[in-house]
Order: structure tokens, then sequence, then C-alpha cells
């Protein structure tokens, strides 16, 4: 029954693959999978449908579309509402400019420094410190091409070399961040975010942060010299750089959530991040009230609120429920719980091994499906019922997968934010990819390391 466990569990997987990877629906494939697995479990193994407590079994296809509705009912008025609150406030910062207005006075300094391979050191430091407020991988680097990008470029950095730096500005953290709130509540901490970000996150995107940009001046040197070896040249347009009409002090707004997030927790209290982001969403509507004094105005901006809350739930926390629903019929297929107690036996390079796989085989997914939400929350969820197994905790080895899928992201030649450097630059995405593949091949081994370092 064993063999059998494991050959249905591969057999689901790699056929769930391969239709993703022939541009089915990923919601829909997962969903579909799911659902069928949950039912083909009960009629082989008698594997009961996960019901709510106290919920009474009225046979197995009516229970797993109740298990279906719970677990739409439970992530929406969880996770799905904090990431909707998250993308409400986000856009309501880039509709007043707020956002714009950061990412332009936080490049002005880069402009200083000499060196213009320091430079995109700086910039990729400054992008990375911008990302826990920005949380948009695609959004933000959007925003640095008009701000940042022009600076670049004058000072006589390659059109490639630049945006293949603004790539690398892919990681996914901090307690506002829709991957991290993801992570929070697959580990079984929802109301710890910002815990499990200072404890854990922080680390592995510091050690990213510092190992990447120091490694970038020397790459990157060696890279123009080879290119300009092979008489490799760009056609270069310089773009003017406009400073967003809105008051300086806007550079403040994006902040407040984390700020209220961060005091509250430190305070001793705790906020959640729907009430953070919705007080914060309020004070930015009182300050473009006194701003404008047009009552009819700011309430219509209302209207930009409630249409990222809603595209978010169709990009993402659809995903996140779809994935959800394939992760149990794959638990209760039985043949991870198979392998895990094969690895058990191997003591502690168990763990290493698990973190290696998995991290890689999200890596590769994403790669190919452009967005790394539907593989992060498939295999995460799986992960975190793995990981009490091998005798960690679950965060150790679920947070190097959502390092992964950002990594993977910027990898992919589908995914949002790539398309929009390669445009932009007028070149193939892949040509951006095969710059940047080291580096973020790199920093798979820097992630691997940190979350390998916490077993110790």
């Amino acid at each position: 029954m064993s063999v059998l466990s494991i050959v249905l569990t591969l057999l689901v997987v790699v056929g769930t693959g391969y239709y993703v990877l022939k541009a089915y629906n990923p919601i829909f494939v997962l969903l579909f999978s799911g659902i069928v697995v949950l039912c083909g479990a009960f009629f082989l193994y008698g594997a009961e449908v996960p019901l709510p407590k106290n919920t009474p079994s009225q046979g197995v296809f009516l229970d797993v579309y109740k298990f279906l509705s719970a677990t739409f009912a439970k992530t929406l008025s969880e996770v799905g509402l904090i990431i909707m609150s998250v993308a409400g406030f986000a856009a309501y910062m880039k509709h007043i400019n707020a956002s714009s207005k950061l990412a332009f006075v936080a490049n002005a300094p880069l402009g200083k420094i000499k060196n213009k391979y320091l430079i995109l050191s700086g910039t990729f430091v400054v992008g990375m410190m911008l990302k826990i407020v920005i949380s948009s991988y695609a959004g933000l680097i959007l925003l640095l091409l008009a701000s940042i990008y022009p600076v670049l470029i004058s000072l006589g950095i390659r059109p490639i070399t630049a945006v293949s730096v603004l790539s690398l500005i892919t990681l996914d953290y901090g307690p506002k961040d829709g991957n991290s709130i993801n992570m929070a509540k697959m580990v079984g901490e929802p109301d710890n975010v910002v815990g499990l970000f200072l404890n854990y996150q922080l680390w592995s995107v510091v050690a990213y942060v510092v190992i990447i940009a120091l490694v970038i001046p020397l790459y990157y040197a060696y890279v123009d010299k080879r290119d300009k070896a092979k008489s490799e040249t760009e056609n270069v347009e310089i773009t003017e750089i406009t400073n967003p009409q809105c008051p300086l002090f806007y550079i403040l707004l994006p902040w407040l959530p984390i700020v209220l997030l961060f005091g509250t927790y430190f305070a001793g209290t705790k906020l959640d991040v729907v009430s953070a982001n919705f007080i914060a969403i309020s004070f930015c509507f009182l300050i473009e009230f006194i701003r404008h004094r047009d009552g009819k105005r700011v309430s219509e901006d209302i209207i930009v609120v409630l249409k990222a809350m809603a595209e978010i739930f169709v990009s993402v926390v659809s995903i996140i429920i779809a994935a959800s629903v394939f992760a149990e019929g794959i638990k209760a297929l039985g043949g991870l719980e198979v392998i895990v107690g094969y690895l058990a036996s191997m003591g502690n390079i168990a763990v290493l091994l698990c973190i290696i796989v998995l991290s890689f085989l999200v890596f590769g997914i994403t790669i190919i499906m452009g967005s790394g939400i539907a593989a992060f929350s498939a295999i995460g969820n799986i992960a975190a019922n793995l990981a009490p197994k091998l005798g960690i905790k679950p965060i150790i080895l679920v947070l190097p997968l959502e390092i992964a899928s950002c990594l993977g992201r910027a990898a992919s030649p589908i995914a949002g934010g790539i398309l929009a450097l390669a445009g932009f630059v007028k070149l193939e995405p892949l040509a951006i990819i095969k710059r940047t593949l080291p580096l973020l091949l790199l920093g798979m081994v820097i992630n691997i390391v940190v979350a390998w370092s916490f077993t110790l």
C-alpha cells in the first residue's frame, strides 16, 4: 500500500503540473485535481474528507463540497481578507502618487556615487528597502524604471545591465506582504506575522541583500567587459525623470501600516494587518480631503481600493484557496507521509535534503508558471505538514520555499515584472534572465544555507 501511495502521489503531481504547463488555468487545475483526489482517496483507502469541527458527514461527494465551501469561507475571512486589504492600500498609494514620490526621493542620493558599478549595488539595496512598503514586484519595477533607470543610463550604465539589476529586487518580505501573510497562515501563526519576519524572514532577506550587493559590482564589471570584447552594442534612449505631483510628506504615507504593526508589536499589544491597512487608508482619505477640499473627489477614491481588492482576489486569493484544496488531496493519498518516514530515518541530513529538493521544486515550477503564488501555496502547505515529522518548526521548511518562489519569478521569461523590463528596453526576456541567472542561483544557495542554519 505504501508503494501505491507514493506512485499515486507522483502521478497526481506530475499530471497536475502537465496541465498547468499546457496553459490550463492553474486555479481550475488545482481545484479539480484536489476534488478528484479527495474522492479517490476515500474510495481507495477510506480516507475521510477533512470537514470543519462538529460538521456531520453526509457522504463523500457532499463532504468534498462542504470542505470546499469551508476552505473558501476560512481563507476569505483570514489570509484572503488580509491580502485584499494590503492590495487596496497599495493601490491607493499608487493612485495618490505617494509610492511614486517615495521611489523618486529614495533614489535621489544614488546620483552622488561616482563608481557606476557601486551605483548598481546602491540601486539594488534601495530597491530592496522599498520592497517592504511597495510589495508588488512588477509595480516597484515600473516605479524604478521611471525614477532611477534614467539616472543609471545617464551615468553610462548599459540598459541591459540596469534592468537586470532591477529584476533582482525580487524578494517578497515584511508584515504587510501577501506572501508573508500566506506563509504565516501555513505555519499556523497567522497572528504572528511581525514575529516571523523579525525572527526568521529578516535574516534570509538581509543575507541575500548583503551578499548580492557585494557581488554585483564584480559580476557586472566582468559581464560588461566580456560583452565589450564581443562588440555588443545597444541603442540607448534616455527618458526624462518626472517628479510626481504630490507634497513631499506623502513619502511617509506608504509606511503607515508598517509603523502601526511594528509599533503595536513592540508596545506589547496586537494589531492585525487588516486593521492597520484600513486605519492607514482612512488617514490617507483624510489627508487627501484636506489637500483637495473636494469631498466628492475623495469619495470616488474608494472605488480604487475596492477594485484592487477584487483584482487581488482573482489573481492571488483564489490560487491560495485552490492550492489548499490540492494540498489536502495530496495529503489524503498518504504518499508524502511514507516518503517523510523514510527521510526521518536518515537523521539530520533529511532536513537539509528536504529544504534543497522542495526549494528547487518551487523555483522550477515558478519559472514555468511565471508566478510563485500557486507553486508556493501548494507545496508550502505540504511542507508545513511535513516539518513536524522531521522534528523542525514549520517555518524552517516553509520560509525557503517562499524565498525560492520569489527568485524563480525573477528567472521566468513570462513573469510580469520581467516582461515589463524587457519591453521597456526592447530586449528579449531571456536576454535579461541569462544575465541574472548566476546571481539568482547564488540567491538560492544563500536561501538554503540560512534555512539550514535555523536547525543548528
